[in-house]
């Protein structure tokens, strides 16, 4: 190989590389915002944004319900665009839950993509990954 045609391939492979590291680099290294915005009125906690949080994870607000209620181990009701907890749950702790389920049930383990779904089959469920495909089991709320 002479020297102008080492240079040129060296020059386009510059380029193809450059163009890969860019791909790998816009490839979904998205967040997500997680900010409740909660309420406490007598003895009971109110989550005023509970919709806007599960549409930004992608999930059913049944769902996330189920695994707040579940989790606090306090019994709670869906209310248009708001959740309401009986009794007194604190701020933090809501905040750690709902990362505790981004990081359980929408974050792909393998790639750390959230473009994931839940899917049923026969009696378990699991986390599709829609970028690397991968499919993990995930626990039954």
């Amino acid at each position: 190989m002479d020297l102008s045609s080492r240079e040129a391939y060296e020059k386009m492979l510059d380029r193809v590389l450059t163009k890969v590291q860019m791909n790998i680099a816009g490839r979904g290294e998205r967040s997500i915002s997680l900010t409740p915005e909660i309420v406490h009125e007598h003895r009971q906690t109110i989550i005023q944004n509970f919709k806007q949080l599960a549409d930004a994870l992608g999930r059913e607000p049944q769902h996330l319900a189920r695994f707040i209620f579940k989790e606090t181990g306090r019994p709670g009701t869906l209310d248009g665009e708001r959740a309401i907890l009986s009794g007194r749950v604190g701020d933090e702790e809501l905040v750690k839950l709902l990362q505790l389920y981004f990081r359980e049930f929408v974050k792909c383990p393998v790639c750390g993509g959230i473009d994931t779904k839940i899917i049923s089959e026969k009696r378990f469920r699991f986390l599709a990954c829609e970028i690397c495909g991968a499919k993990t089991s995930i626990r039954k709320i």
